[in-house]
């Protein structure tokens, strides 16, 4: 069995790598000396832990600790991101022999210690998924940014993430049934964003999940706390905000692009989304 250290992949005066890996096939079984999260943003297969099956899909968390073996199978092309980091990332030397052993055995996770061993998968669904998504992306960026400081950013934001994935991991071990509205959203999340940029209903989402529109627009309530129109417009505001920062195209261009042909309709919502107009942020880069 392939046994990769951290030599392999992390940088010594980082101690910690993240990379975001996109059609990805498969990976035979193998060890590490480091830990690893992976969270999987879209296509979905079989993880393997010590032997263990897991099924994996967006919004679903592995965590893999110092020398547990583990191999993917995958049913499609997945994206995922992974975040690779030494025992001792986020504390100091003294405490890195009870990291390697049992993570709970750091100070800043005492309040988790109860869960005496991680779980391997961890599901996020509903809001707790896109608020996990946006720290992962910020962490992303930051980390190939390399911006003054970014190493004691990136400390921070580990420890949030680890935070919210310990939280959950109290909440599943507490009960391992999930509601079938959670596992059935993560797939027509992927849907809206494949295909925002055009006219999405409700309709389109019940085709392709066989759930009525009725039900899947509850869900969206129930789960998030916004709706689906909502959703859909906050996915093509972030869009149109990335396309005004990063490219030179015309705002009226931008604004057909991402799904609005009513030009004072994209502007009212875009200034309501990030308080000011696109030429405002435009200007500010």
């Amino acid at each position: 069995m392939k046994v990769y250290t951290s030599a392999d992949w992390i940088a010594p005066d980082e101690k910690i790598a993240i990379f975001k890996i996109t059609n990805y096939r498969s990976e035979p079984e193998h060890t590490h000396t480091f830990i690893e999260l992976v969270y999987i943003w879209s296509g979905a297969g079989c993880q393997y832990v010590n032997g263990e099956l897991f099924e994996v899909q967006r919004g679903d968390v592995l965590f893999l600790h110092v020398g547990e073996s583990h191999r993917f199978d995958v049913n499609s092309s997945m994206e995922y991101t992974n975040i690779l980091f030494e025992p001792d990332f986020l504390t100091d030397q003294s405490s890195i022999k009870g990291a390697a052993k049992n993570f709970f055995s750091l100070q800043l996770f005492q309040e988790f210690r109860d869960l005496q061993k991680p779980i391997p998968q961890v599901r996020f669904r509903g809001r707790a998924m896109l608020e996990l998504e946006e720290l992962l992306q910020t962490m992303n960026e930051e980390y190939n940014a390399k911006k003054s400081g970014y190493r004691a950013m990136l400390r921070g934001y580990a420890t949030l993430a680890l935070c919210m994935i310990f939280r959950t991991m109290q909440k599943q071990s507490q009960s391992s049934e999930l509601r079938g509205i959670y596992d059935m959203l993560p797939p027509l999340l992927t849907y809206i964003e494949e295909h925002y940029a055009g006219r999405i209903t409700l309709q389109d989402l019940a085709k392709q999940s066989y759930y009525s529109p009725y039900y899947i627009s509850k869900a969206f309530k129930d789960c998030f706390g916004f709706t689906f129109t909502e959703y859909v417009q906050q996915i093509r505001m972030r869009e149109a905000k990335r396309k005004v920062l990063e490219t030179e195209d015309s705002i009226e261009s931008i604004s057909r692009s991402v799904g609005y042909a009513d030009k004072t309709q994209f502007f009212r919502l875009f200034k309501q989304s990030f308080g000011m107009t696109p030429q405002q942020l435009r200007r500010m880069r």
